[in-house]
């Protein structure tokens, strides 16, 4: 969650973040447990919607790391824990109106 956090700082341009935490008890009342969700929303630079699935491919990167730094292992390193706890990450972004990153853990 500190990568995502920090990216969010780093790519927002300045403008607030926005983190909701969600639960989904699941069926039957939550007897199955459920999904935790973490959603954390920035209003910054954005990333173009052709580079979203690779973002999350090691070094990989969408914007000059000569202008924001950084290895491009951030949102691997996190998806790479996510999945090892069972769960999935999602990315919604447009240019010039921020990224909105989606976190899914059964719980």
């Amino acid at each position: 969650m500190t990568n995502l956090l920090s990216n969010a700082i780093k790519f927002g341009a300045g403008k607030p973040i926005e983190i909701h935490i969600e639960q989904d008890g699941g069926q039957d009342g939550g007897q199955d447990g459920g999904l935790a969700r973490l959603i954390i929303q920035d209003f910054g630079i954005g990333i173009d919607p052709s580079q979203t699935s690779r973002i999350f491919e090691p070094f990989e990167r969408a914007v000059s790391a000569r202008h924001y730094g950084g290895l491009g292992l951030g949102l691997y390193i996190a998806r790479s824990i996510i999945t090892a706890h069972g769960g999935a990450i999602d990315v919604k972004s447009r240019p010039g109106a921020g990224s909105t990153f989606t976190v899914e853990l059964p719980r």
